[in-house]
């Protein structure tokens, strides 16, 4: 009896053995072809979201030419209209055309003369922004379309501008890729613009096919891609995780099937970023001298969907270890540009300031992102102020010096934040040539208090005096601490003494009591993004 047990017992385990040899395999390659076909679908679906992020940059920028040869009045043919319609297209990197359009839509003269050649009568649709319509025209060349830009003025003058579609999604990018991608862009209801098959591409009904449509324009973009290409590249994928077997292959089943779920707090942090919970709040930077508001810091909060304000000492060190901090960035920015457009145009002087982190000086793209998102705004380039900091080290500090010197070119000024409380000390003053040092909180808390924390606060002083650079304490939360900044000749703090970070109405509020001035009409809006 008892050998008959342990017989039947032993047959069970080699039946759980063999299962496990066989099915654990089969789960891994399924679950592999699993992870595959959502790999496919994000990687269209991002695809798609950056052709639709061109054209509506490419839409802000060019609205934003037609509304300056709105203002200038160009509506007639003259040769000196015809030479502003020139210079404005000369100006903008994504005007084709500047035309005077009649009543009927049909082109009067242009800024090319016949270069282009533009079918009448096609149907506008309109948008969501004032007198803006859009309408597909027909031309010469590789695509045969062109997006057509109607303003019309409220007296009923009519300029017209054109986008080549190349613009949003260049033919080759499509014709080099093997995954068998296509790619169709409409006006809705039913103006193509674009319709580009790649080699592979399946015709009818594709494997994988993503929709987006923009909010703000009659834009729908069709993007799918063949499983059957995608599976070539990539099919070893689940040929490798099968042939692990066993344990592993069981756990790779696992982590294919289960892993590609968002959770996590990088996973929380995208889909904050996607529903525009990162804000920015702004902390008043004051003058010492006259009590005037010199401008401000922008600082991030994540604002969670119950109303609860999370500190960034919470996520920013997370932010800036995955390269989160980069998309982030970009958002508060644009956040800030348009809250703080109106009040800022109209006082030229204040200044707005924006945290950067070491890997953003790793090479020139911030210096693209900060020119697309300000050119264009409101808030000009020569009211921002970037703040460098010294906690973290400099991947090249050569690299670092030539980023912040094509700042310096734009007009935007560069700030050395946390000076004396990192890895620069006195070298990254001397190195790379700022235009302001701030004055770290550690050291203004024991002013006058602790004898080498004020010799260092002094050295600092006289230090940006030679140098010629402006000074900023931060963190000042005294009377006492601002009546010993202002006899060391500091002008510029900023501390809770005088106001915590505020939301965007309250400090454009405050900035508006402090410094009242004749309030322009509401601007119109202009690009963020390049």
């Amino acid at each position: 009896m008892i050998v008959g047990t342990v017989s039947g017992r032993r047959g069970l385990v080699w039946l759980v053995a063999v299962l496990l040899a066989v099915a654990t395999p089969v789960a891994a390659y399924i679950g592999a072809q699993v992870w595959l076909a959502r790999s496919l679908t994000a990687t269209i679906d991002a695809r798609a979201g950056l052709v639709l992020e061109r054209i509506e940059n490419a839409l802000e920028r060019a609205t934003t030419a037609l509304r300056e040869a709105h203002t200038r009045n160009l509506f007639s043919c003259g040769a000196s209209e015809k030479e502003a319609l020139r210079l404005l297209v000369f100006e903008s990197p994504i005007l084709k055309e500047l035309a005077v359009l009649g009543p009927d839509g049909r082109l009067l003269c242009n800024n090319i003369g016949s270069l282009v050649q533009i079918s009448p009568g096609s149907t506008a649709y309109p948008t969501r922004e004032p007198g803006l319509d859009l309408a597909v025209a027909l031309t010469r060349g590789p695509y045969g379309r062109a997006l057509r830009l109607q303003l019309t003025s409220p007296s009923g003058d009519r300029l017209g501008g054109l986008i080549a579609v190349g613009l949003f999604v260049p033919n080759s990018d499509i014709q080099r890729s093997n995954l068998g991608v296509g790619i169709d862009i409409e006006l809705v209801p039913g103006g193509r613009l674009v319709n580009i098959r790649g080699p592979g591409a399946v015709a009818g009904t594709p494997d994988v096919r993503v929709v987006r449509t923009s909010e703000r324009y009659p834009i729908k973009i069709e993007y799918y891609a063949s499983e059957g290409a995608w599976t070539q590249q990539t099919g070893w994928i689940a040929t490798a995780s099968a042939g692990a077997g066993g344990g592993l292959g069981l756990l790779i089943a696992l982590l294919v099937l289960f892993g590609g779920r968002e959770r996590g707090p990088m996973a929380d942090m995208h889909r904050a970023l996607r529903n525009g919970e990162f804000i920015p709040h702004y902390q008043p930077i004051i003058d010492l001298d006259t009590g005037r508001i010199l401008g401000c810091e922008v600082l991030v909060r994540w604002r969670k969907p119950d109303g609860r304000l999370i500190p960034p000492g919470a996520f920013i060190g997370e932010a800036e270890r995955t390269g989160f901090i980069f998309p982030m960035t970009l958002a508060v920015m644009r956040q800030a540009a348009a809250e703080l457009g109106p009040t800022y145009s109209a006082r030229p002087e204040l200044k707005c300031g924006f945290n950067l982190c070491a890997a953003h000086f790793r090479d020139q793209t911030i210096v693209t992102d900060v020119a697309a998102i300000f050119s264009h705004s409101d808030v000009a380039l020569s009211q921002v102020l970037l703040e460098v900091t010294e906690r973290d080290p400099l991947p090249d500090m050569d690299a670092a010096r030539k980023i912040i010197a094509r700042f310096q070119e734009m007009g935007v000024r560069v700030a050395l934040d946390d000076v004396g409380t990192g890895h620069g000390g006195m070298s990254y003053l001397l190195k790379l040539r700022v235009d302001v040092m701030k004055i770290d909180k550690l050291f203004i808390d024991a002013l006058g208090s602790e004898r080498q924390s004020t010799a260092i606060v002094d050295s600092l002083i006289d230090l940006a005096a030679h140098l010629n650079m402006e000074v900023v304490a931060e963190g000042v939360e005294t009377f006492d601490q601002v009546e010993a900044l202002r006899r060391r000749g500091v002008r510029a703090a900023q501390g809770y003494v005088f106001a915590p970070p505020l939301p965007g109405s309250s400090f454009c509020q405050l900035v508006q009591a402090m410094e009242p001035v004749a309030m322009p009409q509401p601007p119109v809006r202009k690009a963020l993004r390049g």
